[in-house]
């Protein structure tokens, strides 16, 4: 039996008001819980989404610091976060996680970017062959501030983002041809929900110590 054809069950057993069975009754807790998480997360996606991601209540006003615009853009790239997996917690091993990684690293970035600029004072510069945002990162690193263990988890999670994308590599028995590595989305998963936890924790605390 799929899913939709377990639901009308439910349904039907709920309108003839016949007892649930203890999978039906999880089921229904499951969609409940999904429910609230959807409301929460309509509130101000940026918040449900930074405390999901830390477990815990953020207490800086990033609002205030980032500023109106950026802010908004944040909560678009939490809000894609939070479409693909209500919780950080429930990511699942697919490529689902391509998609939430690289709108998570968007989100991180407007904080990046701001703390690079406006708390340590530092001119954004290109990392040898590093892209824009990989460049933030490795900076924010070299510099041995409040929040260099971040810039270098986000430089690692940028790797792992790469590995989902670029799949390539050349075929070690003919040097002319390429073949294609699926990704390894267990590994990828349990490094986002490890470390990307700990990066916005370093953001968050630096943020409110050299507020």
């Amino acid at each position: 039996m799929d899913y939709l054809d377990t639901l009308k069950k439910i349904k039907d057993s709920i309108s003839s008001g016949k007892e649930l069975i203890v999978s039906h009754k999880l089921i229904i807790i499951d969609l409940i819980s999904k429910e609230e998480q959807s409301f929460s997360a309509g509130e101000d996606s940026f918040v449900y989404f930074y405390e999901d991601v830390i477990q815990k209540k953020i207490t800086f006003n990033f609002e205030a610091a980032l500023t109106r615009p950026v802010y908004e853009l944040a909560q678009d790239d939490a809000q894609n976060c939070i479409n693909v997996s209500q919780s950080v917690t429930k990511l699942e091993d697919n490529s689902s996680l391509y998609t939430w990684l690289q709108n998570a690293i968007k989100f991180t970035d407007n904080l990046a970017l701001h703390y690079l600029q406006n708390i340590i004072n530092e001119v954004p510069v290109k990392q040898n062959d590093a892209g824009t945002e990989r460049s933030r990162y490795i900076q924010i690193n070299q510099k041995k501030n409040g929040a260099e263990k971040a810039g270098r988890i986000l430089s690692s999670l940028y790797d792992c983002r790469n590995k989902m994308e670029h799949r390539k590599v050349s075929d070690a028995n003919d040097e002319n041809k390429q073949k294609i590595i699926p990704p390894n989305y267990k590994r990828i998963r349990r490094q986002i929900q490890k470390r990307y936890p700990e990066a916005l924790i370093c953001f968050h605390d630096s943020f409110i110590n050299n507020n």
